[in-house]
């Protein structure tokens, strides 16, 4: 199990890291196929009294994220520690279940080949000659994510990992058709399922 440690906006002490270190151990006593522990401490510039710790764990290529907060940072990273330690007894069935899947998968998928990926331009003429910053206004602060490999996975698998990263959207490899899915949250109980139309 590798563990990695980082502070944002602040410094990781000695004792702090054996802190975390001591915390990643503990996770791996309730699931013991953890790969890698990421723990970030974080800092808010403008609220020096909260105190914020984030952890992300891979295990059998599914991702697990939670957060703590505190009024320092070992109490944060406690109750971070505790959520995620709830999260992986509520899901043990289902990702010892993912595991063996997973080899079925990448089997299933062997002969598919790489995805490719297209990149397309967006045209309006009737924006010809209005000003660059014409929406900037309006628009959000976009920013480029590149996505080197997309898990292969079932449907409820997709939507477990979705649950357990704590976003509102999911981008998965269907394991039955080999292609691109997502999968995202319509209001407070609603998950759709984007899947491209078969030709």
């Amino acid at each position: 199990m590798r563990v990695t440690i980082a502070g944002v906006h602040m410094t990781t002490g000695d004792a702090l890291k054996q802190h975390a270190e001591a915390k990643a151990t503990e996770l791996a006593h309730h699931f013991e196929k953890i790969n890698t522990v990421h723990v970030a401490f974080v800092q808010e510039p403008h609220h020096h009294h909260l105190h914020a710790a984030e952890l992300t764990v891979q295990a059998n290529g599914i991702t697990l994220r939670a957060e703590g907060q505190g009024l320092d940072w070992y109490a944060a990273l406690d109750e971070a520690t505790a959520k995620l330690v709830r999260q992986l007894e509520k899901y043990k069935g289902r990702l010892n279940k993912h595991r063996e899947r997973r080899s079925q998968f990448k089997e299933h998928l062997k002969d598919m080949g790489p995805m490719a990926m297209e990149e397309r331009l967006m045209a309006e003429e009737a924006l010809d000659g209005a000003p660059t910053d014409f929406f900037a206004a309006f628009a959000p602060k976009v920013a480029k994510k590149e996505v080197s490999e997309v898990a292969p996975m079932s449907l409820d698998e997709a939507v477990m990992q979705m649950d357990l990263l704590h976003k509102p959207a999911f981008l998965f490899r269907n394991a039955q058709t080999g292609v691109l899915n997502m999968v995202y949250r319509e209001g407070e109980n609603a998950i759709r399922w984007v899947a491209p139309k078969e030709a």
